[in-house]
């Protein structure tokens, strides 16, 4: 009865986040701020292939070119990213400015703690009230700005969070990605909500640079080369509770790529996991480990039916009433994302998603991991 219950409790948990994420707002306005001067930074290495697409995205905003600028922070790259940039700002139609990290620290970092360095070097340069961040292998819709520009000024938010998903891939594994990343991205808007933030992501997200150098940047994590942003997060929302928001609009959602090999995916959930037990909040902490052995036991039921350790009626119980709750969530952010095609790919996720969480909670245990050509920690 002990597996049975804690899926129950698991459903009930998943239920609570998919009422919070129903309840959340959209917001439609797509009016021009004026006024609002936005700074976009993106901090790439190695983006040869991605971010003159990026730029174009860019160039296509429907909001005031005159009324916001682009900072494009090279962390050490070693190809043709640079040249690129350098290219596209006599064609740009924007202020695009290129920031080479090298100049700037002088040397390598012990830490590897680059991408925080390189964004607060970024708002220290910025002209704008509004720091946009973004990757540089993302593409953003053509409403992007205006949006978070008119829903910074209705809400008076100091952080906003925004909708990620990922560009279209025929490959089955892509398709996997994006049904679990959804429930990532959905995650982290229904826990927000719920004043239990945990999940953003530096592919789009805003915050003021008032609120930025009031809470000291990342001078509390600079010993952590990842949470750029969910660090963050943490300490906006500590300082500013009411005041750090979920965007949820179609127009708002930033398209990224998913990983392409087993390798690549690998580092990155990695890296992801790694940040868990970083977080000062307990709260969070007891929910992943909550979370983490919901999962275990799912793995382990599903091995005791096989080895007639366990009634196949309470495993298919427990199982079932978890799957129709993660499907009802699942398809409600799916939906949202543009991408209700794959709601057919949940029971897939749903097979496969005990295991996973089972892996990488364990491989999280042992710090370290590759990432843009960087043993990091």
């Amino acid at each position: 009865m002990f597996f049975l219950s804690v899926q129950i409790v698991y459903a009930i948990l998943t239920l609570v986040l998919w009422m919070s994420w129903s309840r959340t707002p959209i917001f439609h306005e797509l009016g021009l701020v004026a006024g609002t001067k936005l700074s976009v930074i993106t901090v790439v290495r190695d983006e040869e292939d991605n971010i003159g697409m990026l730029l174009e995205t860019i160039a296509a905003q429907t909001y005031p070119k005159h009324q916001f600028e682009v900072l494009v922070v090279n962390d050490f790259s070693t190809d043709a990213t640079a040249a690129i940039v350098r290219d596209f700002a006599g064609k740009a139609g924007f202020a695009l400015r290129l920031l080479e990290l090298k100049d700037h620290l002088g040397h390598a970092l012990p830490e590897g703690n680059y991408k925080k360095k390189a964004i607060e070097w970024a708002v220290s340069q910025a002209d704008g009230e509004l720091m946009v961040t973004t990757d540089g292998d993302c593409q953003v819709p053509e409403n992007w700005l205006a949006v978070v520009a008119a829903f910074q000024r209705h809400t008076r938010a100091q952080m906003i969070c925004g909708g990620v998903t990922f560009l279209a891939n025929p490959s089955s594994f892509a398709r996997w990605q994006t049904v679990e990343f959804a429930s990532l991205i959905g995650s982290g808007a229904a826990t927000l909500r719920l004043g239990l933030p945990t999940l953003c992501n530096a592919a789009n997200l805003a915050f003021t640079k008032q609120a930025f150098l009031e809470v000291g940047g990342y001078q509390d994590t600079a010993s952590t080369a990842t949470g750029d942003d969910l660090f963050l997060m943490h300490k906006m929302y500590r300082r500013y509770p009411e005041k750090v928001l979920f965007l949820k609009s179609p127009h708002s959602v930033v398209r990224t790529s998913p990983q392409a090999t087993l390798a690549g995916f690998y580092q990155q959930r990695k890296r992801w996991a790694s940040k868990w037990s970083l977080y000062k909040d307990k709260r969070v902490s007891w929910l992943a480990a909550f979370v983490f052995i919901a999962n275990l036991l799912a793995v382990i039921g599903l091995l005791g039916v096989v080895f007639g350790k366990m009634s196949p009626t309470v495993f298919l119980a427990g199982i079932a009433i978890r799957w129709l709750v993660e499907w009802g969530f699942l398809s409600a952010v799916l939906c949202h994302l543009g991408k209700r095609g794959f709601i057919r790919w949940i029971p897939v996720v749903q097979w496969t998603y005990p295991f996973y969480v089972v892996f990488f909670g364990l491989a999280a245990q042992k710090k370290g991991y590759r990432w843009k050509g960087r043993d990091l920690h």
